[in-house]
């Protein structure tokens, strides 16, 4: 199953500039993991059960991810909970919609 979703709450207000750059820094995060994972953005969203294109915004910092986004990514990238433990830090500090 794959789910792409526009529902408020995903998007980052791009008028907070500190949110915006906290989403950044954290969505860059996945990126070399799923890259040392040896996965393409497309192979990523398939195991986690979202689209490559979502795939591409939350590692650019234009998506903020749901929980069952984090918990996934952390299960398919063998983080140890790393993965929602950064998202559970630095979420407060970007405002959602």
């Amino acid at each position: 199953m794959t789910v792409e979703t526009d529902e408020s709450g995903w998007e980052v207000d791009p008028d907070d500039e500190w949110g915006v750059a906290v989403i950044t820094t954290v969505g860059r995060q996945l990126k070399p993991r799923r890259e040392a994972a040896g996965l393409r953005a497309g192979e990523f969203g398939v195991a986690v059960g979202y689209g490559e294109d979502l795939v591409y915004k939350v590692e650019g910092g234009k998506r903020i991810p749901r929980q069952e986004y984090r918990d996934r990514a952390d299960e398919v990238l063998g983080s140890g909970g790393l993965t929602p433990a950064a998202w559970a830090t630095f979420l407060p500090y970007a405002s959602q919609r």
